[in-house]
């Protein structure tokens, strides 16, 4: 399975979580932290949300996908926790909020 699949199915298991999360919640932060949380994954969510805006950042700059994933992947050494930041921050972080390959 390709990297661009595993995250764009963790993004429909990001999306999917979210049917049951509260309608109003107090920020982006706080939104995608629940999220993690719903979807059964752990961690400080002041850093996991760090992590997520540079995604953004990261994309806005240009970088490729597939850079931003390698990136991250070394920064969290865990490939599914890498793949939530990135569907999350698609959701709730960054400005155009679609992905891109």
């Amino acid at each position: 399975m390709t990297r661009f699949v595993k995250v764009s199915l963790a993004a429909a298991a990001l999306v999917a979580a979210l049917v049951g999360a509260p309608a109003a919640a107090a920020s982006p932060e706080s939104d995608f932290c629940g999220s993690l949380t719903s979807a059964g994954i752990p961690g400080d969510c002041a850093t996991l949300s760090a992590l997520a805006q540079d995604v953004c950042a990261q994309k806005a700059q240009g970088v490729d996908l597939g850079t931003v994933v390698q990136k991250l992947d070394a920064t969290t050494k865990n490939e599914n926790l890498s793949n939530y930041i990135i569907a999350g921050a698609q959701l709730y972080f960054c400005p155009d909020n679609t992905a891109t390959a």
